[in-house]
């Protein structure tokens, strides 16, 4: 059971970080114009097609496992929050804000408590 649990979390926390590149992607690679955009869905689909398939697993395995979807499903935003203000930081030379940060620690105290 141990096991389970242990991937059911890393396919959450892949999930996630799966859907957290593909912002960052696209911003970082593509201009903001429909073929682009269109190239970018194309180019990346086998990316988003693994990282769904990942995520719903872990959402289907872990409701069974854990019985708590909702505490799944935060720690899913919390990754994303954190893999996205990360990346962007790295890659698009973007500033965080105090406001941003604040933001973060609210999303894992409430990961954290929705667990309790």
């Amino acid at each position: 059971m141990f096991i389970l649990k242990f991937l059911v979390l890393g396919a959450i926390i892949f999930g996630a970080i799966v859907f957290s590149l593909l912002p960052i992607l696209s911003a970082y690679f593509f201009q903001p114009t429909l073929k682009d955009s269109i190239r970018f869905n194309v180019y990346f689909l086998p990316l988003s097609f693994i990282g769904n398939i990942v995520l719903s697993w872990g959402f289907i395995q872990g409701s069974r496992v854990f019985g708590n979807t909702v505490m799944l499903g935060g720690l899913q935003t919390g990754v994303y929050a954190v893999v996205v203000t990360l990346l962007s930081i790295l890659f698009l030379q973007q500033k965080i804000s105090v406001y941003s940060i604040i933001g973060l620690f609210l999303i894992a105290i409430g990961t954290i408590l929705l667990n309790k």
